[in-house]
């Protein structure tokens, strides 16, 4: 998967390990791809494995990074627990996006919590290292993980975003998928629709296309 000037190409399994001196931690699973500078970067799920690298990635966030992502100050224990994303695999998807050097680095994270009482809608959310954000991290992990919330029967992706985070308001909106959004105050509810495939804007993004935002369980 790649940018190919403003549009998203998907290619699985286009290298090797020995291609890119990650050894034995690439799996058939995960997803090569590059940001929007060429940087070559690789996605994939979160595994216990990640431990020291997950705790470096959240070591080097920003106090801003974490509490636009947490709504508030959190501790960097509770947030490394929730970048690994532990609990039923079912319900849960974390995944992490690392660069393709001798020893990797985890620069991203995406991950969607399916409703249980509403199993083909999960909400989302994303953690960029600050050297990273600006260059496509955050948009590429969307659309991987849409891919693999519609591979897992999810339809709608919902994201709770304070209006200040005008970086992210933008991932969503600009990333092609009908949605819909109510402001509450400093709070933003945006709901994509992920059923299908899309490409992502490059610039600007349409008015909701999908009628008024019903109320978030």
């Amino acid at each position: 998967m790649r940018f190919k000037g403003d549009r998203l190409v998907v290619a699985h399994g286009t290298m090797t390990p020995d291609a890119v001196g990650a050894g034995d931690r690439i799996l058939r699973e995960d997803s090569f791809t590059e940001l929007r500078d060429h940087t070559p970067v690789i996605v994939h799920p979160a595994r216990p494995r990640d431990l020291a690298e997950v705790v470096a990635f959240v070591e080097r966030l920003s106090t801003d990074s974490i509490e636009l992502r947490f709504s508030g100050p959190v501790r960097e224990e509770a947030v490394t627990r929730e970048v690994l994303g532990s609990g039923d695999p079912g319900e849960r998807l974390s995944l992490l996006m690392e660069t393709l050097e001798e020893v990797p680095r985890v620069v991203g994270n995406a991950e969607y919590v399916r409703y249980r009482r509403e199993p083909d809608r999960a909400e989302v959310a994303f953690l960029v290292a600050d050297e990273f954000q600006g260059r496509g991290a955050s948009s590429l992990l969307l659309l991987e993980l849409a891919r693999r919330g519609r591979a897992a029967g999810i339809r709608w992706f919902t994201a709770v975003v304070m209006a200040e985070n005008v970086v992210m308001r933008d991932v969503f909106l600009r990333a092609g998928f009908p949605y819909r959004v109510v402001v509450d105050g400093p709070t933003m509810f945006i709901e994509l629709d992920i059923g299908v495939a899309v490409e992502p804007m490059s610039d600007g993004y349409p008015p909701a296309r999908i009628g008024r935002l019903a109320p978030i369980p």
